[in-house]
């Protein structure tokens, strides 16, 4: 089991040697304190910091954070990334919640040594990044990448209860919403 670790909204370590975070904090001292030797990049509106350390590589993935844009050519790569790191592993986008977390999701699905979900592996995220929300576009390929490397799927997309004949949501994002509820807190976000 991995150590779970939050750094309040800054780089959050989410899994060993991965972690997620918004592009404000992501910094060669940031970077070098947690050992991070691989970059992904998946801010094209923003630019990396320079310089980054001699010793940390970047790839970028140039999508916007919109449900229409294709995040799927870029699993496999992640995937491979996290399974074949020297190093720590940054998933980086604006804010730290959704392409950053899908694609920290994709690495974790795929590792074939590590046998999650892809609702486990949200869950291990959100433990430690309670912000975390990739937008519903990405969670369906997330699911469709699901079925792809493990044969099925963990998580259903449901028609939501709050915009009947609206956008489909994942049903985890339905149960952590009805258990907010239930506890008498509301902390999770969820489009009405």
């Amino acid at each position: 089991m991995a150590e779970w670790r939050r750094d309040g909204l800054g780089l959050s370590q989410v899994w060993e040697g991965l972690w997620v975070a918004p592009a404000r904090a992501v910094t060669a001292e940031s970077l070098t304190s947690h050992g991070i030797t691989s970059l992904v990049w998946a801010t094209p509106e923003i630019p990396p910091p320079a310089p980054l350390p001699a010793e940390v590589s970047i790839v970028y993935v140039d999508v916007k954070d919109e449900a229409s844009q294709n995040l799927t050519p870029y699993f496999p790569m992640v995937a491979r990334i996290y399974r074949e790191r020297r190093g720590g592993v940054c998933m980086v986008c604006r804010a730290g919640i959704s392409r950053s977390a899908s694609l920290a999701c994709a690495a974790l699905v795929a590792h074939p040594d590590l046998n999650l979900t892809l609702r486990a592996a949200y869950t291990a995220i959100r433990s430690a990044r309670p912000i975390v929300r990739p937008n519903y576009g990405f969670f369906a390929q997330l699911i469709a990448y699901e079925v792809e490397v493990r044969g099925q799927a963990s998580v259903r997309m449901e028609p939501s209860p709050y915009e009947p004949g609206g956008d489909l949501v994942p049903d985890l994002y339905l149960e952590h919403l009805r258990g907010d509820l239930r506890g008498g807190t509301f902390t999770s976000f969820l489009p009405l």
